[in-house]
């Protein structure tokens, strides 16, 4: 299934490079190699501290139980309730997300194509 129409953060644009990626539409934040986006929980290793649970990497690519998270991210932080679930349940609860849309997508400027997205799930597709 290809993404909708519209995105819950951000509809970026990929420029025209050898390989189509979502690294390239955050060149900017590439040789930082931040996150695109956690999700928080309660725990941590100290009471009541929040931890990251969930991590989309710089390169797109979706981590349950996070790996590696950097010290912030750039698409932003999200909140969960929850200590421990699935992918999908970490982001039901981090996005009020009624209308089931993509919360990323990147697309590419030569012909208009969208080469990456994350769905509402928390799946990625494409590269």
């Amino acid at each position: 299934m290809a993404g909708t129409l519209t995105v819950m953060l951000a509809k970026l644009q990929a420029p025209v490079v050898g390989g189509l990626s979502v690294q390239y539409a955050f060149s900017s934040n590439e040789a930082q190699n931040n996150d695109l986006l956690q999700i928080i929980g309660p725990g941590g290793e100290t009471t009541g501290s929040p931890a990251v649970v969930l991590n989309v990497d710089y390169q797109g690519k979706v981590h349950n139980p996070a790996v590696n998270p950097t010290n912030g991210a750039s698409l932003g932080v999200f909140f969960t309730t929850l200590a421990s679930a699935s992918t999908a349940a970490f982001f039901a609860t981090a996005f009020a997300n009624p209308s089931l849309l993509d919360i990323i997508q990147v697309v590419n400027q030569a012909g208009g194509n969208i080469t990456y997205w994350l769905d509402y799930l928390g799946v990625a597709h494409g590269a």
